[in-house]
């Protein structure tokens, strides 16, 4: 059967956030408010996973306890039929490819306007499938409002101090024990959430995050969605900056199956970071705009140049086939809501250096390295040398008020490295604060990993570092040098899964602009 989108709409009733212009105009179109002054209510509400442990007696809330056993009953089923967990897990992405996949596998977008809606209307129709699955096969006619619920992982304790809220910044709880606890709190059988500790399974093991890996506040500060096409260089826009941090961060820090995005969704751990993301977007669009005139294409982009003309196609509980198609930023109303709104939202600085796209041809750039640097479990410092043309034309630019853009080409990896890199700016060696003035942003490596990667050939990271050279200490850098440029592995970072994942990139640059 095939259901459009649009039919699904016309029964149910929708919110249009944007609607206008044709896709070639979209991006550089005038951008108006959502319409979403708070959200609509539902009766699915999505909640903190950190709220459904009981802290005493260690029982699951029925929502989570009945969301491990659709794991585990959707793992029982056929890889062909929509509502099994390989079907769903390969709809995002699919380790091996064959030609006789059905055409919903592998359409997972990375790196493009789509990222957020079509992740969303993802997590909806999955949602949908496990309600249906813990009602219907499992015969919980109680749990008929059963809503996915959310890894709150940037959640702040009242006074604000990181430390208080570690806890949160691990795997959840559930995901990281071996059996089921049933809402009473005593153990059952096997835990379709648990994962083991190792390269397939989850590297974090029980290990937490630090906050500014998982700090939202640079992306929720930012005020357009989408860069403008009409500018060479640009802001990268809200949608770009999440992907990047915390969403790259969460997927890579994880490791395991969450660490690229072929095996990713394979991780049951994987929906809850993703209603995180959604949860992010709807907030930030209680407050700013969306960009009108955005259409869903009538072919996907490929992730390989053999892969099929086709539309992004999701399945619902039914079977039914849906195709996204006509404006964008249309969903269904009432479809879910969240607890909080508020809680995690992000509540760090946000660093001078900011994430940009576009370059102008023809713009002064000077090689910081040429070659390409394999990174490890140790810091890389990169020198770009003593040359006075660049370091004459880099301090003239941070002292007239011209830009200053460090990129990144080629950023890629052969598996998950369990790690982010850090970089940072000038020979102060000490200084690897990233609420520091040193510091620029992060190397991530998710849909870059692997020969299959959507991006195998790597990605393409840029940053107006102005603010930052403009701030460094005398000692980091005297402005009659060209910039040292630093890269450094995150925490807890090991030395072997960095080894066989052998991080990389092919150059970098400054550029003036």
């Amino acid at each position: 059967m095939h259901v459009s989108r649009r039919s699904l709409l016309a029964g149910t009733g929708a919110v249009v956030l944007s609607t206008g212009l044709p896709q070639s105009a979209a991006a550089a179109a005038p951008q108006r408010r959502s319409g979403l002054a708070q959200p609509p209510r539902s009766r699915f509400v999505r909640k903190d996973v950190a709220g459904l442990v009981d802290a005493v007696t260690g029982a699951w809330a029925p929502e989570l306890y009945w969301y491990a056993k659709a794991v585990g009953w959707m793992r029982e089923q056929r890889r062909t039929d929509p509502n099994s967990w390989r079907f769903q897990w390969y709809t995002h992405g699919k380790p091996r490819r064959e030609r006789t996949d059905p055409p919903e596998w592998h359409q997972c977008p990375h790196g493009d306007r789509y990222f957020l809606p079509w992740h969303r209307w993802y997590l909806y129709y999955f949602e949908r499938i496990v309600r249906n699955v813990i009602v219907t096969e499992l015969g919980q006619k109680s749990m008929a409002d059963w809503a996915l619920p959310y890894w709150n992982y940037a959640h702040l304790m009242f006074g604000g101090d990181p430390a208080a809220s570690k806890e949160w910044r691990r795997i959840p709880l559930p995901f990281r024990q071996r059996r089921i606890h049933n809402p009473q709190g005593r153990e059952e059988e096997d835990n379709p959430l648990y994962l083991p500790v190792n390269m397939e399974g989850r590297c974090l093991g029980d290990r937490a995050m630090t906050f500014s890996e998982v700090d939202p506040a640079v992306a929720m500060r930012e005020d357009s969605f989408w860069p403008p096409e009409e500018q060479e260089v640009e802001r990268a826009g809200f949608s770009l900056v999440l992907e990047g941090s915390p969403h790259n961060v969460v997927h890579v820090r994880t490791g395991g199956l969450m660490g690229a995005v072929e095996t990713a969704a394979g991780d049951p751990v994987f929906w809850l970071h993703h209603a995180n993301i959604d949860r992010f977007w709807t907030a930030w669009l209680t407050r700013h705009q969306v960009p009108t005139g955005w259409r869903w294409p009538e072919v996907r982009p490929k992730h390989a140049p053999d892969d099929p003309d086709l539309p992004y196609l999701l399945r619902d509980e039914n079977g039914g086939r849906h195709t996204l198609e006509g404006p964008v930023f249309t969903f269904p109303r009432n479809a879910y809501t969240y607890e909080s709104l508020t809680d995690g939202m992000g509540a760090g600085g946000t660093p001078s250096a900011f994430l940009v796209v576009g370059m102008p041809q023809g713009a002064p750039t000077f090689a910081v390295a040429d070659e390409v640097t394999h990174l490890g479990a140790e810091p890389v410092t990169l020198s770009p040398g003593t040359g006075r043309s660049g370091a004459d034309t880099i301090e003239t630019a941070v002292e007239s008020g011209d830009r200053v853009v460090l990129t990144f080409e080629g950023v890629r990896a052969d598996a998950a490295p369990c790690t982010t890199f850090l970089v940072f700016l000038g020979g102060d060696e000490s200084d690897t604060d990233p609420a520091g003035p040193a510091f620029v942003g992060h190397l991530t490596f998710f849909e870059n990993v692997g020969p299959r990667a959507a991006h195998s050939d790597g990605t393409r990271l840029s940053f107006d570092v102005t603010e930052t050279l403009r701030e460094l200490p005398d000692q980091a850098w005297t402005g009659e040098e060209m910039p040292v440029v630093r890269v450094v592995p995150g925490p807890l970072a090991e030395a072997a899964a960095i080894a066989e994942a052998d991080p990389r990139f092919t150059n970098a640059t400054f550029t003036v602009v």
